[in-house]
């Protein structure tokens, strides 16, 4: 069985879906795997089964350092690196001598973003913008090294990386099938409940989504906000409070809590501002909803409409009017109804890449024909 060395750039006990259930249990059908993780809490190099926890320090030498730790690299036939440019570069110089493909693999396009935001609040800082574009160009030059570029979809591929031209498997975030939660109806039939799960700061526009809420007739909702960094939002909410009191703000501190707290809800909003940014993959918000069956709200663009109907989602124009009238919808909506279409959801993204079981196999297919 051939041999894949995944070096992330995450914690080992992070919870990342498309790591610890695509690479860690469905494509070890297919090949044998180690997962490098990056600490910054540690200062000794461990290994627990599959796991090679690796000091973050290490990490611009990781190629070296595994082999100083026995480590057999010329195992590997296949090598992805998430996100980290120098980590490439290490693994892009041992790739003659250790005969390896490289699998470059970006979560998100952050440089990109972050050179947006210069150019949109702090035109005059041109030493910034020059610097993330040569970093931007440096990355491109050397991802244009390895054998295979995985996205998080086409149209982030399209839309971001237009000069990487190596062949493109996007890895999408999806659902576990064998880890979903069954859907609890809401035993107040007479509230609606919805949920926001996740980051709020100024780029996600969460005012446009209070005032909407704040136009509604309607008293019988509640929005509850879990997101582990709350200063933002708590400064937000000083301004809103005639609904404040419908409004319950919460934390989870691991994958099973924030399931927990879904489960307890009837829809998921996962409204974003229409940029390219958003407009380009589908919002791991969506993904949290749909392992509970929960709807989601999302914004009408054409990335979101490519994966659900009408009937598999609910949507609305990021502006407060549509959403505000989407809203009153749903309130009258019954809940037999509104948990109709979360199982439509849940069933759609199974049923496509979105399903972790599936992308193993189809990825598994993509890497032996490199």
């Amino acid at each position: 069985m051939k041999k894949i060395l995944y070096i992330t750039d995450q914690e080992e006990y992070s919870e990342n879906g498309t790591i610890s259930s695509l690479f860690d249990i469905y494509l070890k059908e297919y090949f044998d795997i180690d997962i490098v993780y990056m600490t910054k809490y540690k200062f000794s190099f461990s290994k627990k089964g599959n796991h090679l926890i690796v000091p973050l320090s290490k990490q611009k030498h990781i190629i070296e350092y595994l082999i100083r730790r026995d480590i057999d690299i010329s195992s590997y036939d296949f090598v992805f690196v998430r996100n980290k440019k120098t980590v490439l570069e290490n693994v892009l110089r041992f790739k003659s001598k250790y005969n390896y493909k490289i699998i470059y693999r970006v979560s998100y396009p952050i440089k990109h973003h972050k050179l947006e935001y210069i150019d949109s609040f702090f035109p005059y800082s041109l030493v910034k913008k020059y610097q993330y574009k040569k970093k931007i160009n440096k990355r491109d030059t050397l991802v244009n090294k390895c054998d295979l570029f995985s996205p998080a979809s086409i149209e982030v591929k399209n839309e971001f990386y237009s000069n990487i031209n190596i062949e493109t498997f996007p890895i999408f975030t999806g659902l576990d099938p064998n880890n979903l939660n069954e859907h609890i109806l809401s035993n107040d039939k007479n509230i609606k409940k919805f949920i926001y799960v996740g980051s709020i700061d100024s780029v996600r526009q969460f005012d446009v989504i209070l005032d909407a809420f704040s136009k509604l007739k309607d008293t019988n909702w509640q929005l509850t906000i879990s997101t582990t960094k709350k200063m933002f939002i708590i400064d937000l909410l000083k301004h809103y409070s005639h609904i404040r009191n419908n409004i319950n703000l919460i934390s989870a501190m691991s994958l099973k809590e924030l399931r927990y707290q879904i489960n307890q809800h009837d829809i998921g909003i996962a409204l974003m501002p229409r940029n390219r940014f958003y407009d380009t993959v589908l919002s791991d918000k969506v993904i949290d909803y749909s392992s509970c069956s929960l709807p989601s709200l999302l914004t009408k663009n054409n990335k979101n409409s490519s994966i659900f109907d009408n009937d598999e989602a609910y949507f609305s124009e990021f502006n407060t009017n549509d959403i505000a009238n989407k809203l009153e919808d749903i309130i009258n909506f019954t809940h037999d109804d509104i948990s109709l279409v979360g199982n439509k959801a849940q069933k759609k993204l199974l049923s496509i890449k979105r399903n972790y079981k599936i992308l193993a196999k189809e990825l598994s297919e993509k890497l032996i024909s490199l």
